[in-house]
């Protein structure tokens, strides 16, 4: 690892920027799209409120469920009961299951013991398989989710997500950071054209086009190869302390979506799918009208549910029973899980497209092989993001699952992992 400690051009360029406080922490060889905060509407007190999304569904309302949400120093120093006080529970829109915390007798242990085996009897209709061509996108996502934090973020390529430029901390105001982040980028793209065209000079190479140049192998060292890399900068701000918030959040709503997910006979880890979609945020609203914990869009949830349920999108239970039924209807269609969830980002037509396109149901060659405007990083790096949601979060649960309580609810995630589901 390179630790870069602001001194020489770098240093000057950023002080004369001048419009954040940022420092760059650290280049690594290890980005959905560029996340984004927006401050707490009027009226909602806590941070936590805000809430994090692909740069095609920014956040337009960013309203959490959970106003009783501790900080992350507080879950790992005691895991609170699922259930909210009761002032969380008297402004709650949601007609949740209760949680009850009572004894565990022999028959209710038997009963507990019998409804978990019913979870795992259910049909898998397939797998979700961690796919070899999206090692490195399911661990930067890893990355993105339980090791950069919301001050931080990485600067990565685009089309190779092994190639982390740097790692930067974020000051000042979110206007600010936003600014920085934007001047990141150009510098970064800069440098690289800069390196491009004094390829054959490597003693004029600058701190910077030094250090950029170590990602690439000696081979492609080309103007041609740079100038697309300059191209193919993008920026990813960290998610950890909002993944972490999430997890807490979707104890409220494991119990009602496992139900939904047993009677739709689908596989137990569609649960993990509103923690890249929402962070179970259940009333995030996506500036291109998508809503809810599984951010459904208006004409989606007509479709499926008639006209009247497309308010009902922010009613757990309704817009799981929605989300449901378009998944199981993408792996009818495509006969894998992979194009499915891949579906459920870029819509089934878009992936039976991409199909006939390449002749090809493999999501690798497709993401290879396909030429869309339409098939970008967004689509292409969603089934690597749930893949990686769904481990960091399963590490989660398991943390939190020594509180009796919290582990009934995800006594059925860890038993799928332990059975080698994943």
């Amino acid at each position: 690892m390179v630790i870069m400690t602001g001194a020489g051009r770098g240093k000057n360029w950023l002080a004369k920027a001048g419009a954040a406080l940022l420092s760059i922490c650290a280049f690594s060889a290890h980005g959905i799209d560029f996340k984004i905060e927006l401050p707490p509407q009027k009226g909602v007190a806590t941070p936590d409120d805000a809430a994090f999304f692909d740069d095609a569904l920014a956040v337009s309302e960013a309203q959490a469920d959970s106003p009783y949400l501790q900080s992350e120093s507080d879950l790992n120093a005691a895991v609170p009961s699922p259930l909210p006080p009761a002032s969380a529970t008297a402004k709650s829109k949601d007609k949740l299951p209760v949680v009850v915390a009572s004894p565990v007798n022999s028959s209710r242990k038997k009963t507990l013991q019998a409804q978990q085996q019913a979870d795992f009897a259910m049909p898998e209709m397939g797998s979700f398989p961690n796919l070899s061509c999206l090692r490195e996108n399911v661990g930067f996502w890893k990355r993105v989710y339980a090791e950069v934090d919301t001050n931080e973020a990485l600067i990565h390529d685009r089309d190779d997500l092994d190639k982390v430029y740097a790692t930067v901390r974020l000051g000042g105001s979110e206007q600010q950071r936003q600014q920085s982040i934007r001047m990141l980028k150009e510098h970064y793209q800069n440098a690289i054209g800069s390196l491009a065209q004094k390829i054959d000079s490597p003693k004029s190479w600058n701190q910077t086009e030094r250090s950029v140049a170590k990602f690439f192998r000696p081979s492609e060292l080309t103007r041609s190869r740079l100038v697309q890399a300059g191209e193919n900068v993008r920026v990813q701000q960290g998610l950890k302390s909002r993944f972490n918030a999430g997890v807490q959040r979707s104890l409220q709503y494991l119990p009602t979506i496992k139900s939904i997910i047993r009677q739709q006979k689908l596989p137990i880890d569609i649960v993990y799918l509103p923690h890249v979609e929402s962070s179970f945020v259940n009333y995030a609203k996506s500036k291109v009208g998508a809503l809810g914990l599984w951010q459904i869009m208006p004409a989606t949830m007509q479709m499926l549910m008639g006209r009247s349920a497309v308010n009902k999108r922010t009613e757990p239970q309704i817009a799981t029973v929605a989300a449901t039924k378009l998944l199981k209807q993408n792996y009818q269609a495509t006969g894998s899980w992979p194009l499915a969830l891949t579906a459920y980002n870029h819509g089934l037509s878009g992936v039976l497209r991409a199909v006939r396109s390449t002749n090809s149901t493999d999501l690798c060659k497709i993401i290879e092989r396909y030429n869309s405007p339409s098939f970008r990083f967004a689509s292409s790096n969603f089934y690597a993001q749930f893949l990686a949601a769904r481990q960091v979060a399963l590490q989660r649960y398991s943390e939190l699952s020594k509180n009796r309580d919290v582990g009934r609810i995800v006594a059925p995630l860890l038993a799928s992992r332990d059975k080698g589901a994943l």
